[in-house]
């Protein structure tokens, strides 16, 4: 059973939501539809748990940047999950990737959302209040930033951040 702690409108029935789902904390950006005078969760969306999410609102410094500038911008927030701005983009795109058969390029999926400009500018501007009701978002260290990342041997040793590498030493 899932328990919501908080769930905030970012405009268009896109709403970002923090979830208690199966004993782990997650934060959800995803758009919401009417149906029979409910609003219900759709596909349309991206579910990121506290590691992904802290490297999310790392970066929005430079997906600024992106956005600023209009060029190209990628980050990786583990798991094949990437934030990403295309050139001349007004648009910040949360995705899930995937590696095909015999690809060296990893490839977007239909799992994900992209944000317009406002919608962008609330999820930032709710960052800190999500993390009111996620303290355990202040002891959240995403394994880029740990120790055992600070060399490449531990970076291809990590399933999170090297999936479709990874490989048992």
């Amino acid at each position: 059973m899932d328990k919501t702690r908080c769930k905030i409108e970012l405009g268009n029935n896109r709403f970002v939501q923090a979830t208690e789902w199966n004993d782990e904390i997650r934060i959800d950006v995803r758009e919401w539809e009417l149906k029979d005078e409910k609003l219900i969760p759709t596909k349309k969306g991206i579910s990121l748990p506290l590691h992904r999410w802290k490297l999310l609102v790392d970066n929005f410094e430079f997906l600024d940047q992106a956005l600023t500038e209009k060029r190209v911008y990628q980050s990786h927030l583990g798991g094949n999950v990437y934030a990403s701005v295309q050139i001349k983009s007004v648009c910040l795109d949360l995705r899930q990737h995937w590696l095909p058969p015999n690809n060296t390029e990893i490839v977007p999926t239909k799992k994900g959302i992209c944000l317009r400009p406002a919608e962008y500018v609330k999820l930032k501007d709710v960052a800190s209040v999500i993390g009111d009701f996620v303290p355990e978002l202040c002891s959240i260290v995403p394994c880029p930033y740990s120790s055992d990342h600070q060399n490449q041997l531990g970076f291809f040793r990590c399933s999170e951040c090297n999936p479709d590498h990874f490989t048992e030493w």
